[in-house]
């Protein structure tokens, strides 16, 4: 009964913020808010946990796939496109947004600059984090990132640069310290890293 009730709550706040794809067994928790619900697809399974912001901006869209968790007090919000793949499952606090501020003219004020959401090639930017990805908490991810399937992504990094299939990364910026090697059948830590 408790699954039912859940599933149907999850049905009524996807109504209320007109989100237009959705699938199964969603929750949406307390006080969380989205805005332009028309442009976020919400596939089965997916948790949305208390005090978060999701914003998809005209033009952009996110997509939240199946079994993914967004972690309480997170914003994610899109220009372009965020994607955040199955089983991906985030740590509290975290920001993600395929777009950041401007800043190339002292002369005027930064909120009055705008933000870099297309690269100097006009590839617009775009957030991708493919399935079975745990993202720690307070973790920043900004501008054209792609994080690898199966990577952690420690508490307090900031990505922004992609980061390969089977890492573990950490840091500002965040830095590979650990990949799994497939030929060994286990992880290695990364050449830069200091031997103590």
């Amino acid at each position: 009964m408790k699954k039912f009730i859940k599933s149907l709550l999850g049905r009524i706040k996807c109504f209320r913020f007109s989100i237009a794809k959705y699938g199964r067994r969603i929750y949406i928790g307390h006080n969380s808010k989205i805005v332009n619900g028309k442009f976020l697809k919400i596939d089965d399974d997916v948790s949305i946990m208390p005090y978060n912001m999701i914003v998809v901006h005209k033009n952009g869209k996110i997509v939240l796939e199946s079994g993914c968790e967004i972690g309480m007090f997170s914003r994610v919000t899109a220009k372009n496109l965020v994607q955040i793949g199955k089983n991906v499952i985030t740590g509290p606090n975290v920001f993600i947004a395929d777009y950041n501020h401007e800043y190339r003219n002292i002369d005027i004020a930064i909120k009055s600059q705008g933000s870099n959401y297309k690269q100097k090639s006009n590839e617009i930017n775009k957030v991708i984090i493919k399935e079975d990805c745990w993202i720690g908490t307070n973790v920043v991810i900004v501008g054209n990132v792609t994080i690898g399937r199966h990577c952690v992504i420690g508490a307090n990094s900031v990505v922004n640069s992609n980061i390969p299939d089977y890492c573990v990364a950490v840091g500002n910026p965040a830095k590979v310290v650990k990949k799994y090697n497939f030929d060994k059948g286990e992880w290695e830590k990364t050449s830069w890293i200091k031997k103590i």
